[in-house]
This record gives C-alpha cells, structure tokens and sequence, in this order.
C-alpha cells in the first residue's frame, strides 16, 4: 500500500447511505455504512475525525434523504477540511442510476425511478470538491452499481478552478456498464481496514494492492480504482487507514492484530508514548515513569494491559513449543469453538493464528478463574490438547504451565469435561413453572463442557407450532456452530415438562422445517425437566438427590429391569401415592404396562417425582404387554439406545415391541447437566464477563 509521511493535520469524512424504499430498499445498506464509517472514525485505522450521525455530522443515514441533504452535508465537510488542510473521506453507499457513457446518478430521492434531477451528479459533486482551494485532496468510495461512472472526466481533473493542483482517488464498487450486490464494496473494505493486510506498508490506500485484495474477497462484481496527483509540490499522501499488520505497527513475534490495536487505543492518550509496538517498549516506557504517575486511572490500565501481554506471551511459547507441528487452521477452528469463542472469530478468514486466538482469550474473553487465570484461555489450551491427543495426560510443558500460572486444576477438570468425541445438542423446553413453554433453552455440549447456549422465545400457543419452530431455530444454531469445525450432529436431548410428556413423543415432533420429525435425523433423548425446573413446593436439591439415588440403584447390576406398575397400583393417585411412600426414592426405573383410564397425567408426576426416569407405552396400550416388558428386560443394559434404533427402524417398517416404548431416560449425562446448572458451574460465553475496555 504506501508508505505515507503523516502530518497533524485533521482528517474528515462523510458516510452517506441513502437507502430507497419498498421493492428498491438495500438489505444491509445501514448496517453496510455504520461499520465502514466506524472504521473510518477508529484513531487506530482511519483516523478520521467522528461527528456522530446526522445532516452536520460525518455519517447521514435514511431514506428518502433527498439531494439538499447530501449536498449541504457534503459541502460541510468540505468547509471543514478547507478550515485546517485536511483531506475528505467521502462514501456514497446505495443505488446508483446512469453509466453505460453517461455520469453516475447517486440515488437520494428514495425511489431509482425519479428523474436525475432529484439525484446527486456524482462526477460534478466529485470536480466540485477536489477543485476547492484549501482540502489536502479527496477519497471518493461508490458502492452503488455502475460505480465507475463517478470517475470525473480530464477537463475538470486538468483544467479546473485548480488547473490540476489537486489530489484524488476513487474507488468503486463496478465499472460503469454492471451492477454492484449487497453492499459487497463497503463490507469488505471495512474488514480490511479492520483487520489490515499482512506484507503491506504502514498504510492502505486506493493502490494495485487494495484493489487486488478486494478482488480476491468480492467475486459477484469487479471492484476498481483511480488515483490522480496533479500537486506540484509534496505532501501527505492520501491514505484511507492504518495498516494494523505492518510491521511498523506489528513488531515481529511481539504482538497479534488485536494486542497492537488495544495497545494504541491505550496509548493514545498518554504523551510520550508514540512508536510503542511491542511488549519491549512498552515495559521500557513504564519502567521510566515517575512513580506518582503510575497512579494515574489509565496508566493503570496500560499497566494491566501489559501484564496479559505476559499472560499471552508465556501461553503462546508453550503451545508452539508442544504443538506447533500438528497445529492447523482446521485444529485452531475446532479448539476455539470448543473453548466458547463467538462465531464470528471462529469462521474469520484467514483464519486467525495461534497467537491470534491467544489474545483474544486473554484480553477479550477474560473472564478469572479463581486462580486469577483466563478462564477461556484455559479452555482453548484444554481444547487443543483434547483435539491432538485426547487419550493422553496433557503433555509435562502444557502441566508446568499451568501448575506455574495457578492453572492445574482448571486444565485438569476442563480435559476431563471434553473427554468424548461427539457433540451433543440440549433442547430444554423451559416453562418456567407456569402453564406454557416460554422459550427453548440450547446448549451446545462436547462431553460434559457447555461450550456454547443460546435461547429462543416461544410465544405461548394451543398448537405446539410456536415450539416447533424455536426447536428448529435452536438445531440450526447448533449446526452453524458444528459446520465451523467440521463436526456433525447426532445426539439430541429434549427436556420437556410434565405437560408435554403427555402428548407424543420429542421424536415424533415434527421439528425440521416444519415437516420432518426430529427423530429421523437425530437419536433423540427424552429428560424430564424436573431436575432443572421442580413441581411446585418440591426442592430442587431432593430432585438432584432422587436422581443421585437412581444412578446408583441402576449401576448396582441388582436388577435388569424396571419395577412394572400393574393397573392395581394405578387405580388412583392415592394407591399409588401410598405404594411410592413405602419405596425409597431412587429406588428404580418405574414401568407402565398399561396406562390407567384416568390421571394419568397426576400418576406421571408422582412416579417421575419418586424417581425421574419412566417407562411406558407410546400410544396408550399395548397389544402384547408381556412381550413388552420381556423385550425391555432383553435389552435392558443397552437402553436407551435400542430404544432409538427401535424407533427408527419401525419408520422403515421394520416391527418391534421396543418401538411401543416411550421413556424419560436419567443417566450420568443428563445428572452432571442439571447439577451443574443448578450450581452454576457451567459458565457459557454470555456469563462470560469482558474486562473494562479501554
């Protein structure tokens, strides 16, 4: 890019995304301008002065803004980088009309088919400002179609008010004669200048080298530009950001992207702190303060700041040291998905590098364990050692690591949480104690570590159409996240309410778009969502302790089988009642041969109070009753998963007694699940506390 001399001067800019209304609106256009012009305004990338959103401000957005607006916006930005020789950053995001031999028409009147009268003369406004004595010259970038039409022709360039003393560079989202998509020009060169380019200069501006970047990322139009320097005399070169990956800015093997922009963010404000770009510099520039100085609020910060760089520094050594042979980019995308990184980091192209991820551990995801370690990096550590060798006692450099940083404990329990090579989705049916379901509850498992959940409101309903669809919300949520890493999805568990478990089963729903039971695709695990979301006036702590119980009566090996409830014992809930009060709680698995005629839904309750796992028939009755009970007797050590393969192959007509068998299964998974939920040991990346950001 270049290799720009910086002045004190003021930079400007002008975002202005005019969107149009009905049919003509520009998905994502608001969205589109608001993140360029952040990037513009950043002290660390574009530099720009930022004057908030508004017709005086630097970024006007809306609909029908109407030519006046834009023109008088513009000319005060103008006026203003005329006040002190600055140069303008001006962008125009939306429709474009004209081109094909003629000048480019921004659309600003709302509508792409009022007359070019109502619209902005792009290459005339372009003239008008380069050719204004005082700015220091002028970025033009035109995300509309036909983009390259805004390109001013020789005579104003040349034989202007300034005779061809003057500096611009335009770029542009299409040549004049196709269209532009999706606001794919602003987008992408927000995510430059976001990101920077690696072997570029200490700047990017509208060169061969940003045009051939944005080529590479933008494949639905062909993005180009145009720069012209007429000044006779040398100055500041027009740049339009920072570049965060110089090497300038980036000492080698010292900082990541994200460690160098928080580093000046930091450091701005504070004199004597210009050219830092490495941890070196910077303890040699805290080392030298007067100590009164050191008490200040944002030294302190850059205090703090400096000891994660340590954090980050020791953590990456040891990875590279163990690992760095086997560490990909697909093994670094499945740690930090597993680690609860948010998706946009984990599917970030390129893919971010290890010291990269490091520090986002350490200064974005910062949460402190009780040993004052990060807990996400701890979990990212675990992760990659889980990934590389999963049977295996972490390796002695990552145990020294962690011992000397107050980490052993975290990266043992963590690595046995992640033990298991399959995923798991939790679906929990959340009531909250009332009537209907309010929301579905996903959480996202590998083992018994919670690396991601999520909640998805259900309106309260008479058809279970509202329920089906946050289901189907929460499945796909999970996939987005299993995609990333190249996972697939097997195992599902849903937790119903006593309510639900009265209607058909979990697998029968019919969750994927609306048309395919979930127990197709999935092996669906019905839980009773008792031990998360008790009956009333029943603890929370006896719900555990009852499924503690029945683990351990199950693991026994005393029976092969559930105790079966004859309809005696059904014949109403005070019978049973009175046979639960002379069992111990957790005693058994309860099986129904046959449901009773009447309050049932009372009876379920009680039985899954006294112990929550059930067996029962699936439509009501069984033919064969005995059959059943023998098929479940047979299969007993290997329930639930007969029970699933039994389901699936009834759809392909193959029959069987086990397929008549509904269950609310309780086994070690799903206990660890609700003890951790109720002790709020799990912690998901929104329970994640960020630290104070500078």
């Amino acid at each position: 890019m270049t290799g720009a001399v910086t002045s004190a001067v003021s930079r400007h800019v002008l975002v202005v995304g005019a969107q149009c209304q009905g049919a003509e609106e520009l998905p994502g256009l608001e969205e589109a301008a608001r993140r360029l012009h952040r990037a513009l305004v950043d002290p660390d990338l574009g530099a720009c002065v930022d004057r908030g959103e508004g017709e005086t401000g630097s970024l006007l957005v809306g609909t029908a803004l109407g030519k006046t607006a834009v023109e008088n916006a513009l000319a005060t930005a103008v006026g203003r980088a005329k006040g002190d020789g600055g140069p303008l950053i001006l962008a125009l995001l939306g429709h474009g009309i004209g081109g094909c031999g003629g000048p480019l028409y921004f659309v600003t009147s709302g509508s792409t088919q009022d007359g070019a009268i109502l619209q902005l003369d792009v290459p005339s406004a372009i003239g008008t400002v380069t050719n204004e004595t005082g700015p220091s010259g002028l970025i033009a970038v035109i995300d509309t179609c036909h983009g390259a039409a805004a390109l001013v022709s020789a005579q104003s360039a040349t034989a202007g008010l300034q005779q061809g003393n003057l500096r611009l560079s335009l770029l542009f989202a299409a040549s004049a004669h196709l269209p532009a998509w999706s606001m794919n020009l602003s987008v992408q060169l927000a995510e430059l200048l976001e990101n920077g380019v690696p072997n570029a200069g200490e700047f990017l501006a509208v060169d061969d080298q940003l045009i051939k970047e944005l080529r590479s990322r933008i494949h639905t139009q062909e993005p180009g530009g145009f720069m012209f320097d007429g000044a006779p005399t040398s100055g500041e070169s027009l740049w339009l950001a920072h570049n965060v990956r110089s090497a300038s800015r980036r000492a080698a093997g010292s900082l990541g992207l994200l460690a160098c922009k928080r580093l000046h963010k930091l450091l701005n404000p504070l004199e004597g702190t210009h050219g830092i770009s490495s941890q070196e510099q910077l303890k040699d520039w805290l080392g030298g303060l007067e100590p009164e100085r050191l008490g200040h609020p944002a030294v302190q910060r850059v205090v703090e700041f400096e000891r994660d760089l340590s954090v980050c520094a020791v953590a990456v050594t040891v990875l590279e040291e163990t690992f760095g042979d086997a560490l990909t980019d697909d093994l670094l995308r499945k740690a930090a998905m597993r680690a609860g990184f948010p998706l946009e980091v984990v599917v970030r192209l390129p893919c971010p590098s290890l010291r990269d991820m490091v520090e986002y551990a350490v200064l974005c995801l910062s949460a402190v364990a009780p040993a004052g370690q990060s807990r996400t990096l701890v979990h990212f550590v675990a992760a990659l050692a889980h990934l590389i060798s999963p049977r295996d006692a972490p390796p002695r450099q990552l145990a020294v690591w962690a011992a000397r940083s107050g980490a052993g404990t975290a990266l043992n329990s963590r690595l046995i949480e992640l033990r298991g090579t399959t995923p798991r989705l939790v679906l929990v049916a959340a009531d909250d104690g009332g009537e209907d379901v309010v929301r579905v509850e996903a959480s996202l498992l590998f083992g018994s570590a919670v690396v991601h959940t999520a909640e998805f409101p259900c309106e309260p309903a008479p058809v279970p159409g509202a329920l089906l669809a946050a289901l189907d919300e929460a499945r796909l949520w999970a996939l987005s996240w299993l995609a990333t890493a190249g996972e697939r999805l097997v195992a599902v568990d849903v937790s119903v309410p006593t309510s639900l478990l009265l209607d058909s089963p979990p697998e029968e729903w019919k969750v994927i778009r609306g048309r395919r039971m979930l127990g197709v695709d999935y092996d669906v695990t019905t839980r009773w969502s008792g031990l998360l979301t008790p009956p009333p006036d029943v603890p929370l702590d006896d719900m555990l302790h009852a499924g503690s119980r029945l683990l351990s009566s199950l693991q026994s090996k005393t029976r092969c089988g559930p105790s079966w409830l004859g309809l005696d014992d059904l014949s109403s809930v005070e019978r049973l009642q009175e046979l639960l009060g002379r069992r111990r709680v957790g005693s058994c698995v309860w099986g129904v041969g046959a449901l009773p005629e009447k309050d049932f839904d009372l009876m379920l309750e009680e039985l899954l109070i006294h112990t929550p796992a059930l067996i029962w028939p699936r439509h009501g009755s069984v033919c064969d009753t005995r059959a059943l009970q023998d098929a479940v007797s047979e299969h007993w050590d290997s329930l639930p998963e007969k029970l699933l393969r039994a389901f699936q192959e009834q759809l392909e007509g193959i029959p069987g007694h086990l397929a008549d068998i509904r269950t609310t299964w309780h086994d070690a998974h799903w206990q660890d699940f609700c003890q951790r939920r109720a002790g709020r040991a799990v912690v998901a990346p929104q329970d994640v506390t960020p630290k104070e950001q500078a």
